[in-house]
């Protein structure tokens, strides 16, 4: 947004400097991006004297000039019909960039050097005149650059305005927040509207369709004008803020969108059919033709404003170009509307049009400030391009606006904001900005003005008291709460600890998408009775692979795996710790379940001269999983071959159960499986579920100090019926309660002729020790016999010789 210091000064009195007013705008929120000198360019325009005027040698209507500027002369080819000898004018310099894009240099001219350039006040943009050279009083200092001579200083602001300030997107809206800060009244522009003829409601109607997306519609009818150009003054005040002069109509209602922030539009009237207006939406694949002469295609969305025929507008976008103003327009019927603001930010984006009318309609204008606007445009038409405006304008206002009343209390602004402004300084500064204060004492209330958009709480009001009376009068304090740590969840706990642990080990993680498709229960082999069939579908999946919510991880390890072997990337140790989603019935939200999840595949290390290579086998899952529950502090697990999904090989597979509750399983995946997922190698993965390791968990490890005395070992060899799982036979003698032992050690397992068929020879190493004493041979052989005999007898066993 720009905006300039002179005009700013129509509205308001600046007694300020502009580099000083554009620090206190940018600490209330309008932010200074650039502060320009709009005249900085006429400080290499100097005054200088023709001395000497001569008949270019090839041309007739061309002179060579002889201009001096006091220290030195220069020769200028020149073809203003008013340069003469003797006078004072200005020279624009080599190298000067003049406002219409023009860079001064030397060159010739048919053959005649020329060096700067004699400029008139339109090149200059100093006056109206575009006849001749410009011509300056015979006092004038040569050598003096032409913005001293004129005395001109302007500067233009380039305003950052938030999308929660559509107030400040006029001049009008600058200039009120300037007044609030310097306490200056701010004075509104005054005109005189002089009407006759048929009223406007005899020459026009206005009927509004879609009242919520245009609440309201006003509209002036000026009839017998003359389209022409625009006064200096208007064309300086439009250039100022970037926008170039087209005819006077057009000009005036880019005038009034930049003074007060109401977009107008102008129709030629005689072009409307009926000459009346419509307001309607649009047809689906409706074609328009905007004054840029492009086609758009519309939609059942779009607001248009239409003639009794066809849309001559895009409503708050852009007019039609079969409507537009032209040279011959006499009649104009001038609109002034409020329009939804969602219903233009729809358009605008959909048809990739945005105006400097959009723009402001998107954030919301005044609603109450559509009539003001007509008018003083109506107003400032007829008096520069003459005319007679219809008598009562058409205002129609189907939705009216109702305004907001915000209570607030002074002392709770000041608790809030930890201040102590007196009541007076904070009522005062709401006043300034065009906010009504009614009431007394701590219960006041707040009129919010149409045009202030983004008060809607009253704790938007202590933010305009703190911004107004000034940011760096609120103490700087620190916060008065207490900021009490919390532990983490459990479960964020033991997830942070795995992950650790597990690559530590040399895994490395993976995280897939909780969604999964359709048919991996198939491809799993899950039964129909499995609970894990019991999935959740997704309404809109991103794709037919992704149409269920997971009820396990293993489909998503599988799929990393198969994605690596096929780059040949095939030893690959991965875990992942996620949630899964089982449906409940009769049941709205899923039972959520936390797993984590590995897979090992491929060689069991890299390849070295050190070990010959080897593939991992259902032992390194195995190791993962008890180091892992080692490190979680996990009572001693026990694997059994029980219960196993389908998805894994009963043979070299079990079920993890930690004091007889199931909290996982461990094993290669089936053949059938690997073959369904496209496995080159078939892996060996592992779950646990992380609410029951929590449920099961130990507590907090106690320190104990190193033994005093000796340990002493015994080996146990038996043969037993091969059935018999070694971890039975473990847990059999570390119950028996004996003192003094206090570690069992599976060390060797045989099958084979010498044990005979059906047999195995378990070999375990026994470690007995003393808190209190040095055992004894007598001591320990005893414990020993007696843990033997009841081995032998509990599982038919007998010593292996």
């Amino acid at each position: 947004m720009k905006v300039t210091y002179k005009w700013l000064q129509d509205y308001v009195d600046l007694d300020i400097s502009p580099g000083k007013l554009g620090d206190r705008l940018t600490l209330v929120g309008l932010e200074v991006e650039e502060l320009e000198d709009r005249y900085a360019y006429l400080d290499q325009v100097v005054v200088a004297r023709v001395a000497e005027v001569e008949q270019h040698p090839r041309s007739g209507h061309l002179k060579v000039c002889r201009v001096e500027t006091g220290q030195q002369a220069f020769q200028v080819v020149c073809g203003a019909p008013n340069v003469k000898a003797g006078m004072i004018s200005a020279l624009a310099l080599v190298g000067v960039e003049l406002p219409n894009g023009t860079v001064v240099g030397e060159t010739e001219i048919r053959g005649v050097h020329s060096t700067g350039m004699l400029c008139s006040e339109a090149e200059l943009i100093v006056g109206p005149d575009a006849s001749g050279i410009i011509e300056l009083p015979g006092g004038s200092r040569l050598g003096q650059s032409l913005k001293q001579a004129l005395n001109l200083e302007d500067w233009v602001y380039e305003i950052g305005i938030t999308p929660n300030r559509p107030d400040c997107l006029s001049i009008i809206g600058v200039a009120r927040e300037a007044a609030g800060l310097l306490g200056k009244p701010l004075r509104l522009p005054a005109f005189q509207l002089q009407e006759s003829g048929a009223k406007t409601a005899e020459l026009t109607s206005v009927t509004i369709q879609d009242p919520e997306h245009c609440p309201r519609y006003v509209a002036r009818v000026i009839r017998g004008l003359k389209i022409g150009p625009s006064p200096f003054w208007l064309v300086d005040r439009l250039a100022g803020v970037g926008l170039r002069s087209i005819n006077n109509v057009v000009d005036i209602t880019n005038f009034i969108l930049m003074e007060l922030g109401q977009p107008l539009h102008s129709f030629d009237m005689d072009n409307l059919a009926g000459g009346r207006i419509v307001v309607k939406l649009a047809g689906e694949g409706d074609r328009f033709v905007t004054l840029d002469g492009q086609e758009r295609i519309l939609g059942p969305q779009m607001l248009m404003i239409c003639d009794a025929e066809r849309p001559v507008a895009v409503g708050g976008v852009m007019g039609g170009l079969n409507s537009e103003i032209v040279p011959e327009t006499t009649n104009v019927l001038l609109e002034s509307a409020y329009f939804n603001p969602v219903s233009i930010r729809r358009t605008s984006k959909t048809l990739g049009l945005s105006t400097e009318a959009s723009f402001r309609f998107e954030r919301g204008i005044d609603p109450a400030g559509c009539l003001f606007a007509a008018n003083r445009a109506a107003a400032l038409i007829s008096q520069l391009a003459g005319g007679t405006v219809a008598p009562e304008a058409l205002d129609e206002n189907p939705i009216t606006y109702k305004k907001a009343v915000l209570p607030f209390s002074p002392a709770k602004c000041n608790a809030f904001l930890g201040t102590d402004f007196p009541v007076e300084a904070v009522t005062g500064s709401l006043k300034a900005i065009g906010l009504g204060v009614s009431g007394g004492g701590e219960s006041l209330e707040i009129d919010v003005p149409p045009f202030r958009v983004d008060l809607e709480r009253e704790v938007d009001i202590f933010e305009e008291v703190a911004r107004l009376v000034g940011f760096d009068k609120v103490p700087v304090t620190r916060p008065a709460a207490k900021a009490l740590p919390h532990p983490d969840a459990p479960s964020r706990q033991l997830r942070a600890e795995a992950r650790n642990i597990l690559e530590g080990l040399g895994l490395s993680e993976v995280i897939n998408y909780s969604f999964i498709s359709e048919d991996f229960c198939d491809r799993l082999g899950l039964p129909e009775d499995d609970h894990r069939r019991r999935t959740i579908r997704i309404l809109n999946p991103l794709s037919e692979d992704q149409a269920l919510m997971r009820t396990t991880l293993v489909p998503g390890l599988l799929d990393s795996l198969r994605r690596n072997q096929s780059h040949r990337v095939m030893d690959l140790a991965l875990y992942e710790i996620g949630a899964t989603f089982l449906r409940l019935p009769d049941e709205e939200l899923p039972d959520e379940q936390l797993y984590i999840a590995g897979l090992l595949s491929g060689g069991r290390n890299a390849l070295s001269w050190h070990h010959k290579p080897a593939p991992v086998d259902f032992f390194d899952a195995k190791g993962v999983v008890e180091d892992l529950l080692e490190g979680l502090n996990m009572p001693e697990a026990v694997f059994l071959r029980q219960d196993l999904p389908a998805y894994y090989e009963s043979a070299s597979s079990a079920a993890i159960q930690i004091n007889g509750r199931t909290v996982g399983w461990l094993g290669r995946i089936a053949a059938r499986t690997a073959e369904i997922f496209e496995l080159r190698e078939t892996p060996y993965v592992f779950e646990l579920n992380v609410g029951a390791l929590l449920d099961v968990r130990c507590g907090v490890p106690q320190y104990q100090s190193l033994p005093r005395y000796p340990f002493v070992e015994r080996d146990l060899a038996v043969v037993m019926d091969v059935s018999v799982p070694a971890g039975q036979v473990v847990d059999f003698i570390q119950g028996l309660g004996e003192e003094l032992l206090t570690e069992v050690t599976l060390f060797d397992a045989y099958e084979g002729k010498q044990v005979g068929e059906g047999q195995r020879s378990l070999a375990f190493r026994l470690t007995y020790r003393s808190p209190e004493r040095t055992l004894t041979d007598e001591e320990v052989n005893t414990v020993h016999q007696r843990i033997t005999e009841k081995v032998i007898e509990a599982f038919a066993a007998s010593l292996r010789s």
